[in-house]
């Protein structure tokens, strides 16, 4: 039997981890319900300490971050998961060391969650200062940013961590 191609078994086994990890999170996310609620608030404490470093006018409630009257409410797809978990998957299908994959996945979530603060806090400007354009910005912009972030911090992992 002929080995699978390189440039076709990193995508197949980026699906199979996909599928795994989809399929694991699916039948824990009832079980998982109270932390990923915390994980919201937290998600909104640290877009709003984030902020405040640069403007006043910012509260939370909960989940809900307020800029100068300007709210949104920090749901479960906001947090980052979904691209954490692509980009696990990412990892864990590239043929690099157990140890550069261990420093790469707790690292990226980490530059993918700060990625994700970045979005929020400008979406709230946005929302505050351009509400006309917040739509577009959450909408459209930042999820095809969300996507270039991903491959950007895989290749970053790839770049630092990975020795060929």
């Amino acid at each position: 039997m002929r080995p699978v191609h390189p440039q076709l078994r990193y995508p197949l086994l980026v699906l199979l981890y996909l599928l795994i990890v989809g399929a694991v999170a699916t039948l824990l996310l009832e079980r998982l319900q109270p932390a990923l609620g915390q994980l919201e608030i937290f998600t909104a404490r640290t877009v709003s300490a984030f902020l405040s470093l640069f403007t006043a006018g910012m509260t939370t409630h909960g989940d809900l971050v307020t800029y100068d009257g300007f709210s949104v409410s920090i749901i479960i797809e906001c947090v980052g998961i979904l691209e954490m978990l692509i980009y696990s998957a990412c990892v864990l299908a590239f043929p690099a060391p157990w140890r550069a994959r261990a420093i790469g996945i707790p690292a990226g979530c980490f530059a993918i969650f700060a990625f994700n603060v970045l979005r929020i806090a400008t979406l709230l400007i946005v929302g505050r200062h351009w509400h006309a354009a917040f739509d577009f910005f959450h909408l459209y912009f930042w999820q095809a940013t969300l996507i270039a972030m991903i491959v950007g911090v895989l290749y970053g992992w790839i770049r630092l961590c990975v020795r060929r």
